[in-house]
């Protein structure tokens, strides 16, 4: 079997398995899936980078890390724990991104196309944290869900910077990392603190799982323009 279709059928079988942990509420297991997932795609893409990446092995470890404590969310510090690490990790995504980033001129409606579009999105957010005030118990907690949300906004930012400046295959990976991501911790939120459903539940492990494909193939893919007319 080659190594794609290889990867295809761990992919399935690992969601197929969180969809069922999910519907049993065994919710320990789903973050034990989502790691080994992520280290199942780096290794078996391992032959595609040939030399050592560490933003890549900072996102791996961190993320790592940070659902593994996750598994004992139980006590409330851990989920802040896993909070903090993801943070790191979602810094490693920036800092990679920033490589490939080369400022050029734009013009006035691709300028305010992309104020409109991070207006929105950090209005968006802005109201899904002011919302959570209300469920979280303390100060601290709540001000680590805004730094937490600060960072993703910042990472959509970079996202959608290098999309518009790249249009290759790896800013195709990043911003679809981006999306998935956002959609995802929106969702686990929803799952959290406003309601326990678990069509929202698998929603936010399919995506989860999505994020860390495209992280690992947004490290591993060479930037490579693509052959796109310009829209303006």
């Amino acid at each position: 079997m080659k190594p794609k279709f290889r990867f295809i059928t761990a992919f399935i079988c690992l969601m197929i398995m969180d969809i069922m942990a999910i519907f049993s509420t065994w919710f320990w297991v789903v973050n034990i899936i989502y790691i080994i997932f992520l280290f199942t795609a780096v290794w078996m893409f391992r032959k595609k980078y040939k030399k050592f990446n560490t933003y890549l092995f900072i996102f791996i470890g961190f993320s790592g890390l940070a659902f593994l404590a996750r598994i004992f969310e139980t006590a409330w510090y851990f989920n802040q724990v896993s909070l903090i690490l993801l943070t790191i990790a979602y810094l490693a995504l920036i800092m990679e991104s920033v490589k490939y980033i080369e400022m050029k001129n734009a013009s006035n409606y691709m300028l305010l196309y992309f104020t409109l579009i991070v207006g929105i999105n950090a209005y968006l957010l802005g109201i899904h944290v002011f919302d959570l005030r209300f469920y979280l118990s303390s100060g601290l907690d709540y001000g680590i869900y805004i730094f937490y949300y600060i960072n993703l906004l910042i990472l959509g930012i970079f996202g959608f910077i290098y999309y518009l400046n790249s249009y290759s295959k790896k800013a195709v990976y990043f911003v679809s990392l981006i999306l998935a991501l956002i959609f995802a911790e929106v969702l686990r939120d929803m799952g959290v603190f406003y309601m326990q459903d678990p069509s929202v539940e698998v929603a936010e492990a399919i995506l989860r799982l999505a994020v860390a494909l495209f992280a690992v193939l947004f490290f591993i893919t060479k930037e490579k323009k693509l052959h796109l007319i310009n829209m303006i």
